[in-house]
């Protein structure tokens, strides 16, 4: 199973090493201005009747900065998506090598489907405001105005269990064009973080650039 699917979960996903490693559960309310969402997070995935879990640790700033991570079972990062929008970079650091693309073709690659972050923010967060979203997406709510589920061309999502009191979920499956999964929220925490922090150090000059046929292989050789 490719690491794509991996981060097929998310909607995304980081660490800034301890920064996501939130102690509490949840920070809320959901605030009505969202500055900052992180969290961390256990994933699974499902594709041509393979299964893996992941965990995952998130940073995302609207309406275009984010990073996330996939980290292995000892913590390591496997691969890491730094969004600046419109462009995007996707890091290997055992392999030292990158790709730089639109976001567009990054979150295409890695995800499985063309997410911008203010979507995933909505998904995290349970609140879906502006014309963008009443237009290319459809909702189911609860008798609590809550969305428990919603869809797209290409991707939908249900949401099984909220963090008590509030719209954000707790675990939500999915399911994409390539495959499916669910993912438990372990933390989450909204505006805790620095608007203006830096997500992505430099790229190291002894990384290489590649392509995205390029990449794609060497993420299949990493399975």
């Amino acid at each position: 199973m490719t690491k794509r699917i991996v981060l097929a979960a998310a909607a995304g996903i980081l660490s800034i090493a301890s920064a996501c490693r939130i102690s509490r559960p949840f920070i809320g309310p959901v605030p009505a201005e969202i500055r900052s969402v992180e969290g961390y997070a256990a994933l699974r995935t499902t594709r041509g009747g393979a299964s893996a879990k992941s965990r995952l640790a998130f940073l995302l700033l609207p309406p275009g900065r984010g990073r996330l991570e996939v980290l292995g079972p000892l913590q390591q990062r496997l691969f890491v998506v730094d969004v600046d929008e419109p462009g995007a970079i996707l890091t290997v650091p055992s392999k030292k090598a990158y790709w730089q693309a639109s976001r567009t073709e990054i979150l295409d690659a890695g995800l499985g489907f063309p997410l911008s972050l203010a979507e995933i923010v909505g998904v995290l967060s349970g609140t879906w405001d502006g014309p963008a979203f009443r237009t290319a997406w459809r909702f189911d709510r609860d008798d609590r105005s809550r969305v428990f589920a919603g869809r797209r061309e290409g991707f939908d999502f249900r949401i099984d269990e909220y963090f008590p009191g509030t719209s954000a979920p707790r675990r939500l499956t999915f399911q994409a064009a390539e495959g499916g999964g669910a993912m438990t929220i372990l933390s989450l925490a909204f505006n805790a973080a620095d608007p203006g922090v830096r997500l992505a150090a430099p790229i190291p000059a002894s990384y290489t650039r590649i392509s995205r046929e390029a990449m794609e292989r060497l993420l299949r050789d990493e399975d």
